[in-house]
């Protein structure tokens, strides 16, 4: 019985082999793209609470993150688009803005039943795929922003926002090693070449 599946099942590992190389990318497009999107949903609940029409110069010394450059571009424009006017000079500002980032992170679980990626003995940078009976892939973007509003003069304070969150999930699994989904709430339907793009709900 032995013999007679050692044949295709070493047919199956020769076909279902594929070579790997490293990228130049530190993180997936995927990680990028959860973060970049829970951050732009953030943002918009923390501007929402800066009253508008205010001239106001940010100060980034409190907002420290992975991705702090388009965490920082992200609340500027949404404050921009609420109103905000905001200034280069701190000493023509009526207001400082001190943002904070609490988290701008991904989250992931993942779970497999079957056999995992393996190595080939032999053949470095060669993997075996996965061969999954079940697999599934839970990601998630998380942010967290908030920030304390003060007159530069006096120091007194304006408006400290409450916590604004921003999430971004994507899933994706394997069922019976063929039958696959791959779903987000980012608006970006990756099954298509190129990715179709949608508006986010």
């Amino acid at each position: 019985m032995l013999s007679r599946l050692a044949l295709p099942i070493a047919l199956l590992l020769l076909v279902g082999c594929s070579s790997t190389r490293a990228t130049s990318p530190t993180r997936s497009a995927q990680e990028v793209l959860l973060i970049t999107t829970a951050a732009d949903r953030a943002v918009e609940a923390l501007a929402a609470q800066v009253p508008p029409n205010l001239t106001a110069w940010i100060d980034p010394s409190g907002f420290s993150a992975e991705d702090q450059a388009y965490g920082m571009a992200a609340i500027k424009d949404a404050l921009l688009r609420h109103g905000v006017r905001l200034m280069n000079d701190r000493t023509e500002a009526d207001a400082v803005i001190l943002p904070r980032a609490g988290t701008l992170s991904t989250d992931e679980k993942n779970t497999l039943v079957g056999i995992p990626s393996l190595p080939v003995p032999l053949a470095p940078g060669v993997l075996i795929p996965p061969l999954s009976l079940y697999s599934e892939n839970h990601a998630k973007g998380a942010a967290k922003f908030a920030a304390s509003i003060y007159e530069p003069k006096t120091g007194k304070l304006i408006v400290s926002t409450d916590p604004a969150y921003g999430f971004a999930r994507e899933d994706d699994g394997v069922v019976l090693f063929f039958f696959s989904w791959r779903e987000n709430d980012m608006g970006v339907d990756f099954s298509k070449s190129p990715p179709r793009v949608t508006a986010a709900k």
